[in-house]
């Protein structure tokens, strides 16, 4: 029996104890044959994503990676056989083939669509960009390579519809793949309209359900950007880069005016440019975004008359450089083709919200929140909290696993508490950056990745939630989730990289957990370019108390207090 669109998808825990046994799992017969590659706690691993879970299997010579969906998607094989037939026709080298299989695995007593695709031995392009920081001519081909991609997709009349650092792969000649085409355009799934609306820190502020051959333009701006910047000032890489993102975020786009990145992006000599194109194009609506990258329109700042400044108070001025490009006041009269005049533009910022505009910030989670954790399986997050413990063994490899507590047990975990864990490399990585670990006990740190679920083991109070097999433990069998004492299932974060775990003080940590989940606005940037009346500014936020956080865990603080270091939006963040 196949999934229907009202049917419960398996979770990640279900596909990963079905893909144990491929003979039994897999319809089709060259994966029936196949080999799944494996964690050192024995389970096939498995790389979570925004609609799918990608398992790597081996047959033989070849090596495959099947995608599993959690998440349902409108019309997914129709949408997929004219995204199969696409690849296959135009045969352009930085795509990959795609077969999409509608009774693909069985998981229980139903069958479930997979994709399969061919593995791409390539490196995502966020680790990638870490490794060759000191490597300029790499970033500039990579660079290179991705517009060639883009430019190729449009003109067949294409888009990838989520270009982001999860989905470029980068080969050692600096040439790249794009995989993941589940949000695809093309002319023939027009109708349809979009499945998703991309990664967040890669896409204009005002995307929402725009399906057409421009999808790819602003995130190709703002990789091409960010590479052409790092391969210059590689310390912008430590500043910026949060682990969902290259440089550049959502926040940056919805306010750049107040973004202290984009300031030191249009300073840059070669950069400063193209930073200020993609500026100017999160100012105007998408639909005239491209033209501003492009270099066909601009945003003339200087014609439209600001408000009357009060009495003894500076006038706000323009954004850095905007005098000096193409196109600015007395280049050319208002209206003339190919000009974005200031009256559009005004009208435009006129009607975006001037309150706190609610987008797709990143999640900012706290180690003791495990609700929240939990409804967040599978979505990438950044999670902040003090370390309570630090556990390292052996089993293929080294394993390190830190355990989350809240201060007012004294630093015991939790049954089903959050914990990270960094397999061989990554733990060897971690030794590298902080020395004795043991040493991170009592530190607060904030840590990046995707949230998955431990639902197996001996999970017991005194070990944190989480206990690994025995090492003779029978790992060809699948392995039945148990829950000795009746212990919660427990959220956790595996380490792709070791720099994606951070150090950080109180006052930081603080910081974070207390922001707002939203990006503030910037009514003197509008009101400095006749966008009309500023509203006064919205109440100040109230703060849940059931997330914890540095000021919360402080002796003698009142349930209603905050702190100084929690206090004010998003204090020291761009």
């Amino acid at each position: 029996m196949c999934a229907g669109v009202g049917m419960k998808l398996p979770t990640l825990i279900d596909y990963q104890q079905a893909v144990q046994v491929p003979r039994l799992a897999f319809l089709d017969d060259q994966l029936r044959q196949s080999v799944p590659r494996l964690t050192p706690l024995g389970m096939p691993a498995v790389a979570t994503g925004g609609f799918a879970l990608t398992f790597d299997v081996s047959h033989g010579r070849r090596r495959y990676a099947v995608r599993c969906f959690h998440r349902h998607s409108d019309n997914l094989e129709l949408r997929y056989a004219c995204i199969a037939d696409f690849v296959r026709s135009a045969a352009l080298a930085f795509l990959v083939d795609v077969d999409y299989l509608p009774a693909g695995i069985r998981v229980g007593e139903r069958a479930w669509p997979i994709v399969r695709m061919e593995w791409i031995d390539g490196v995502r392009l966020d680790d990638w960009v870490q490794e060759n920081l000191d490597r300029p001519a790499r970033l500039d081909r990579a660079r290179v390579s991705l517009n060639s991609a883009v430019a190729e997709l449009r003109r067949r009349g294409a888009a990838h519809g989520d270009l982001q650092h999860g989905n470029i792969l980068v080969l050692p000649d600096s040439s790249i793949r794009l995989v993941d085409y589940d949000g695809m355009y093309l002319p023939a799934l027009g109708a349809l309209g979009a499945s998703e609306r991309g990664h967040r820190n890669y896409q204009h502020p005002d995307r929402s359900n725009q399906y057409d051959v421009t999808l790819d333009r602003f995130a190709q701006e703002v990789i091409v950007v960010s590479l052409a910047a790092l391969a210059r000032d590689p310390q912008l890489w430590r500043e910026f880069n949060t682990g969902e993102n290259l440089i550049l975020s959502a926040a940056d786009f919805a306010d750049p005016g107040a973004s202290a990145l984009f300031a030191r992006l249009e300073r840059m000599p070669v950069v400063g440019p193209a930073a200020r194109r993609l500026r100017d194009a999160c100012l105007v609506d998408y639909a005239d975004a491209g033209a501003i990258l492009d270099g066909q329109a601009h945003v003339r700042y200087a014609a439209a008359a600001p408000p009357a400044a009060p009495a003894g108070s500076a006038r706000p001025a323009g954004p850095a450089g905007s005098a000096g490009l193409p196109g600015s006041a007395g280049a050319g009269p208002v209206g003339s083709v190919g000009v974005v005049s200031t009256v559009s533009a005004a009208r435009y910022l006129r009607t975006r919200p001037l309150y706190r505009a609610p987008v797709m910030a990143p999640s900012v989670l706290s180690a003791l929140d495990r609700s929240g954790l939990l409804v967040r399986r599978g979505q990438e997050a950044m999670v902040v909290g003090r370390v309570a413990r630090v556990r390292q063994f052996r089993r293929t490899g080294a394993v390190t696993v830190l355990d989350f507590a809240d201060g007012h047990r004294g630093g015991v975990p939790a049954a089903g508490g959050f914990h990270v864990v960094g397999w061989d490399r990554v733990s060897r990585e971690l030794t590298a950056t902080h020395g004795d670990l043991a040493t991170l006990e009592g530190a607060w740190v904030r840590v990046t990745g995707q949230i998955a679920v431990d639902e197996r083991g001996a999970a017991a109070y005194d070990s944190g939630g989480w206990v690994p097999p025995e090492p003779d433990a029978d790992v060809t069998r699948p392995t039945r989730v148990t829950r000795p004492g009746r212990t919660p299932p427990a959220p956790r974060i595996e380490l792709r990289r070791g720099s994606l775990l951070r150090r950080l003080t109180e006052r930081e940590a603080g910081s974070l957990l207390h922001r707002p989940s939203s990006v503030p606005a910037a009514p003197a940037t509008r009101s400095a370019y006749g966008s009309g009346p500023v509203l006064p500014p919205p109440p100040r936020p109230v703060l849940p108390p059931p997330v914890p956080g540095p000021a919360a865990n402080r002796a003698g603080s009142s349930p209603g207090s905050r702190s100084r270091s929690g206090s004010g939006p998003w204090p020291g963040w761009s």
